[in-house]
């Protein structure tokens, strides 16, 4: 049995080493993707392992996003022996950066999360806030309110300070970069394994089956199984596949995010702020490149804009919000760090915001993607139950619900969906230094956003549902199904 796995990012090359735990020697696995992985939204990721700390005021109020959440958390607690058998699997071919890695006691890999209330947007961040406190209690996971002076490497400016902060010590994050380049060697020293750089042109279908890939070279591969995991590019691949098959749109999830090198300010903790502004806020992250190299590296992040094509380079207004945002939220001192790489990637978001995961009309093929920014997190979960599908076994019923070709899922109401939108917009606002001069312009400017919204939930006949607020761009320009 030949094993077409089409995509390189982390959820691709996670499933097909899923499959090599578990294949025998007689089956074969082929990895394709380019070996440049332009847009690779796990190159850019902060790879935060962040399940309550992604929560917010409307969150967890339907059952789909509470299985969401609950994939999450899983993922959160595999990560630690997920790694560990990265390490073993790599053997000697483990990259140098993973020399001494003990994973939880150091290196790449650490946990412990501060999240920051600061006056840096509105009132959208207390509502969040208090959300990520409520679903800590509920679910009770371990976590300490903490006095904000006492965040390690915590210096914001005085008119920016915290207020209040909670302390989560599961939640942790790694340097995708390591990891990826960890599964490089695995696969690529693997005798089952063939990996392919190349761009996925197209796939063959023919009698409810796919018999093979055609690249942008010309070439073609042919298998038995074929799963597409190449994030934001699916869609076009499909459409230029011509299968018939019904698969919501997947847009490109624009996020620029910043390695900095700062000496005298070194992170031990993941910071960061609640969901703002239909993003993931403001935060900073330890970047760990080696054992023996300097622990002085930090990733900020991140921007998001939710585009319906591929964008290659950040906008000067996306590195410059990032900049002035950890500057002034987290640590003055940042103004005197190096610059060191600015990171671009495409995020697959769908229309509803949801995943796409499991099989599809087309017997032999297989689709992951529309993970938006929680790909690399979710890798082990994932990663475990699409390598049980193409296997032919049985996964929880629930994870059906992300199926490719499903109806769009409108779990929001559409009184929920307008007041998300207009409270993401005014935050949004807050964050570019917007400051009314009175209360009669800030209601003002509610009132207006709130009759767009309206009007836009009319146009496309959202009548007894929300459009998500990270969709509106797209809702706005059409591209949606």
């Amino acid at each position: 049995m030949q094993y077409v796995i089409i995509g390189n990012g982390i959820v691709a090359l996670s499933t097909a080493f899923r499959l090599t735990q578990r294949l025998s020697s007689s089956d074969s696995i082929v990895v394709v993707g380019p070996a440049d992985r332009p847009g690779s939204a796990t190159l850019a990721a902060a790879a935060m392992l962040n399940s309550f700390g992604e929560i917010g005021a409307t969150s967890l109020k339907s059952e789909y996003d509470m299985y969401h959440f609950e994939l999450s958390h899983m993922a959160t607690r595999q990560w630690p022996k997920f790694e560990e058998e990265l390490i073993e699997a790599a053997g000697d071919h483990l990259p140098s950066a993973c020399a001494k890695c003990e994973v939880l006691k150091g290196g790449c890999f650490s946990r412990g999360t501060f999240i920051l209330n600061n006056s840096a947007a509105d009132e959208w961040d207390d509502k969040n806030f208090n959300a990520i406190l409520k679903a800590l209690d509920d679910f009770d996971e371990p976590h300490e309110l903490v006095n904000p002076y006492d965040i390690p490497n915590y210096y914001p400016s005085q008119n920016l300070r915290a207020t209040r902060a909670v302390y989560i010590h599961n939640e942790g994050w790694l340097n995708p970069r390591i990891v990826l380049e960890k599964i490089d060697a695995i696969l690529g020293h693997n005798d089952i394994v063939t990996v392919i750089d190349g761009r996925c042109e197209r796939l063959i279908g023919k009698d409810n089956q796919i018999e093979a890939v055609k690249l942008e070279s010309g070439d073609i591969i042919e298998g038995d199984i074929f799963l597409l995991a190449t994030g934001a590019t699916v869609s076009g691949i499909l459409e230029r596949s011509e299968l018939g098959i019904k698969v919501q749109p997947v847009f490109y999830g624009v996020g620029v995010s910043l390695e900095i090198k700062s000496p005298d300010y070194k992170h031990t903790k993941c910071i960061r702020t609640p969901n703002r502004g239909g993003a993931c806020g403001t935060y900073t992250v330890p970047y760990f490149l080696g054992p023996d190299k300097p622990d002085d590296h930090i990733l900020i992040g991140a921007s998001n804009r939710v585009r319906p094509h591929p964008v290659y380079f950040g906008r000067l207004q996306s590195i410059e919000h990032l900049m002035h945002s950890a500057t002034h939220e987290i640590n003055e001192y940042f103004y005197g760090a190096r610059l060191i790489r600015i990171n671009i990637g495409w995020r697959p978001t769908t229309q509803d915001t949801y995943p796409l995961l499991g099989g599809t009309s087309y017997k032999n093929f297989y689709i992951a993607t529309g993970t938006k920014r929680d790909g690399f997190h979710l890798a082990p979960v994932i990663s475990d139950f699409m390598a049980k599908l193409l296997m032919g076994q049985e996964v929880d019923e629930r994870f059906k619900w992300f199926s490719p070709e499903r109806e769009i899922i409108h779990d929001i109401s559409r009184e929920d969906g307008v007041d998300v939108i207009v409270q993401s917009l005014m935050s949004e606002q807050y964050q570019h230094g917007y400051r009314p001069s009175n209360p009669l312009m800030n209601k003002q400017l509610r009132e207006s956003y709130r009759q767009e919204i309206e009007e836009l939930h009319d146009k496309v006949g959202a009548k007894d549902w929300g459009i998500p607020p990270e969709l509106v761009n797209m809702y706005r320009q059409g591209y949606t199904v």
